[in-house]
């Protein structure tokens, strides 16, 4: 991972932020129905913070100094497993949630399958580092941004959403 500690810096120090913010979102959920907040706390609040953790703390293992590329992929490997994981159950929780096709249609994509191809990448970056191939970690980088971008998205739409319902109320 030499040469790429600004980089990683870089999406880490993102992530961080972003994991802030999700306490932002949360708020939003003030006033909301209660089983409705716990739902969408397990299929889109928490894997969100989930995928920003996993960013942040790869990219910290990335510049600490010392790290043995092998550990580094292991862990990587490990990760995306779980990954792999929490996208497929956020896919499976939204397309069983009753509601709107369409939206479900493009929640699914967007929380579960988008994160889980994201992983499904990361675990393959992760044997290629374990393996020295000189692939495995630009491919690390690059799917760590990945999942920033996709986890950007994530919370972006999910602010939108909640934002209005939330706003200013008529108070007559």
């Amino acid at each position: 991972m030499q040469g790429w500690s600004d980089y990683f810096f870089m999406i880490g120090s993102s992530a961080a932020a972003l994991i802030g913010l999700m306490f932002v979102v949360v708020t939003l959920t003030a006033g909301r129905d209660r089983e409705e907040v716990e739902r969408g706390k397990h299929l889109y609040t928490s894997p969100i913070v989930w995928h920003l953790a996993v960013v942040l703390v790869l990219s910290g293992a990335a510049v600490a100094p010392g790290i043995d590329p092998r550990l580094f992929a292991a862990v990587s490997g490990a990760l995306a497993v779980l990954g792999i994981g929490i996208g497929l159950r956020s896919a499976l929780g939204i397309a069983q949630r009753p509601g709107a096709p369409g939206a479900a249609a493009f929640d699914l994509f967007w929380y579960g399958l988008a994160p889980a191809i994201v992983y499904v990448g990361l675990a393959a970056a992760a044997v290629g580092m374990f393996t020295g191939q000189r692939w495995g970690a630009p491919a690390v980088a690059a799917d760590l941004m990945a999942l920033l971008l996709v986890s950007i998205h994530a919370e972006w739409d999910l602010v939108t959403y909640l934002a209005p319902i939330a706003g200013p109320r008529d108070p007559a």
